[in-house]
């Protein structure tokens, strides 16, 4: 099951240059990473170097809602354009049993690895929370990131030379909740070393050095709040309405927000939450959706 010429076609644009930059725009709190993310990607699609197995692998653990997977997303829209990003989550694969999903059987069931490389033969392909698959999932893995390949159970290989492989995990992160004082070396160190004890070395060994993410900074989350609260003005200007924000809409949503425990996700919903609920109102009551966000009595409301 090998792929045709897109799979040894590397995507040398002259946008490639950009790749660090836009990188950065998107991806907020993880300076240390985003670098060297960067650098590897372009060595890759500018066949700087040979490629051994998949077209290329990244090991990311991290406290949660630090942007793990949001960094995955970006690199495929980036580099393949939207859909072009697959998610296993490694929770459904705790037995020996669900790994026939994956696999496949004799009787005609191809499997969902089968079944992902006939939507994105060439992208990526996200593992969530590896520590939570079974042992033998992991045993797969080490053919699918070594030899960049994976036998179904019919006997036929599905080819993985075009697909970038990235692999997140929580493991260490506990370690590091309410330390972002300390120096990044530091806290990598410290989740390097939790990893370590309960992964298998020769699965780390495939990866390299791992990515690691540190748990967002105030700073960090008000960035991304300001970026979202962008998305969403945009949206509306597709819906046809025009909406503003005034300043202190940010600090309302951070005082609601804002997590170091659980990282951006309890913020990109109150900001959901909070500017979806004015600008609902806003329309009930007979408005254009159009206006100015403002702080009103512990919520938001649009104004003319």
């Amino acid at each position: 099951m090998r792929s045709k010429k897109i799979l040894g076609t590397k995507l040398w644009r002259p946008d490639l240059g950009a790749i660090p930059a836009r990188l950065g725009d998107r991806i907020k709190g993880q300076p240390e990473i985003l670098c060297r993310l960067a650098e590897t990607i372009i060595r890759r699609e500018t066949d700087a170097i040979p490629q051994r197995g998949p077209r290329g692998k990244f090991f990311f653990p991290g406290p949660t809602g630090t942007g793990k997977t949001f960094t995955a997303q970006t690199v495929a829209d980036l580099l393949f354009g939207p859909g072009h990003l697959i998610i296993f989550d490694c929770s459904e694969y705790k037995t020996v049993e669900s790994l026939a999903a994956l696999l496949g059987d004799r009787n005609g069931d191809q499997g969902r690895f089968a079944g992902a490389y006939e939507r994105v033969p060439a992208g990526c392909w996200l593992f969530d929370e590896i520590e939570k698959a079974h042992k033998e999932f992991v045993d797969l893995f080490l053919q699918m990131v070594g030899d960049g390949r994976v036998t179904q159970a019919n006997g036929r290989t599905i080819d993985l030379c075009g697909i970038y492989i990235f692999v997140t995990s929580n493991l260490g992160s506990a370690q590091i909740l309410g330390r972002q004082h300390l120096p990044f070396a530091s806290l990598e160190r410290h989740v390097v070393h939790h990893v370590q004890k309960h992964l298998r070395p020769e699965l780390l060994g495939r990866f390299g050095r791992p990515y690691v993410f540190r748990p967002l900074s105030r700073e960090a989350q008000s960035e991304i709040a300001i970026q979202k609260l962008e998305q969403l003005v945009d949206w509306q200007r597709a819906q046809g309405r025009t909406i503003s924000y005034d300043p202190m809409v940010v600090t309302f949503l951070m005082q609601r927000g804002f997590s170091s425990r659980l990282g951006a996700r309890p913020l990109l919903d109150v900001i959901e939450e909070f500017v979806g609920n004015a600008v609902a109102q806003n329309l009930l009551t007979g408005g254009s959706g159009n206006g100015r966000l403002l702080v009103r009595d512990g919520h938001l409301e649009l104004v003319r």
